[in-house]
């Protein structure tokens, strides 16, 4: 059984994991921090609660609640904010890359565009390596944002 990290050693390993890569830096910390703020409600991105025996993973569409799990395993944590922070930094540096700003001027999701995000997001995860990076193929994000009401999150 795993014990549950605080919010701030949830923070610390996530932040860490993330120096590890090509793609970090500082000015993109608050992706990864975000979702544990008290009151966030982002549109289609992780919220974390965190408990003293497990997380609620939580994510909103329009301010709709549209997934709610709990799970005991803080890599299970780590791991989701983690996708999230890595394909938003991909994204927003393939904006500054092509000098967009995604409100009068779009990417234009070509495919050179959308492979070259993909190469930086499996670059990430190559960096960080183990469990993390074996998820990361095998697609465990999904798994996590899927709504699974017979599943018992975590490992007893």
């Amino acid at each position: 059984m795993s014990i549950m990290l605080t919010k701030l050693e949830l923070i610390d390993r996530i932040l860490h994991l993330i120096q590890k890569t090509s793609i970090y830096d500082p000015e993109y910390e608050r992706v990864a921090t975000l979702p544990f703020e008290e009151g966030y409600i982002g549109d289609l991105s992780p919220v974390v609660r965190v408990g003293e025996q497990d997380c609620e993973l939580a994510m909103y569409e329009r301010g709709v609640q549209m997934l709610s799990k709990r799970t005991k395993d803080p890599d299970e944590v780590v791991f989701w904010i983690l996708e999230d922070t890595i394909h938003t930094i991909a994204h927003l540096k393939l904006l500054e890359k092509y000098k967009v700003d995604n409100v009068t001027t779009h990417l234009k999701y070509t495919k050179d565009e959308i492979q070259e995000m993909k190469d930086m997001i499996n670059e990430s995860f190559l960096q960080i390596g183990g469990q993390y990076e074996q998820w990361h193929k095998a697609g465990k994000r999904n798994e996590l944002e899927s709504p699974d009401p017979g599943r018992n999150a975590g490992k007893d």
